[in-house]
């Protein structure tokens, strides 16, 4: 082999490491804009599932407010006493049928 092969040989040899580098740094490249993209949608996602449970613990507490609300209500109801609601009843009773009778 002459020297102007064994030249012609390494300008092959450095030709193919060069395009073999070129095409390993556009694939690297290519996977890292893809690894961005999947950390910017797990990101994403991580995101909405916070708001999702910070909104989800404030209805827990609204809802809690809500019924502890309606409890206390109950409570109040329960102690008004039994003559007392018979009585508003009879009212109530009496002001309907006065209503109806008067043509209402």
């Amino acid at each position: 082999m002459s020297i102007s092969s064994l030249l012609v040989e390494e300008k092959k040899a450095m030709l193919f490491v060069e395009e073999a580098r070129k095409k390993a740094e556009e694939i690297l490249k290519e996977a890292k804009a893809e690894a961005d993209k999947i950390l910017k949608e797990v990101s994403d996602e991580e995101k909405i599932k916070e708001i999702l449970e910070q909104y989800e613990e404030e209805l827990q507490r609204e809802a809690e407010k809500i019924v502890e609300r309606y409890r206390r209500e109950v409570e109040r109801i329960k102690s008004v006493p039994e003559e007392l609601l018979e009585e508003a009843s009879d009212m109530i009773v009496k002001e309907v049928i006065n209503h109806k009778f008067r043509g209402g």
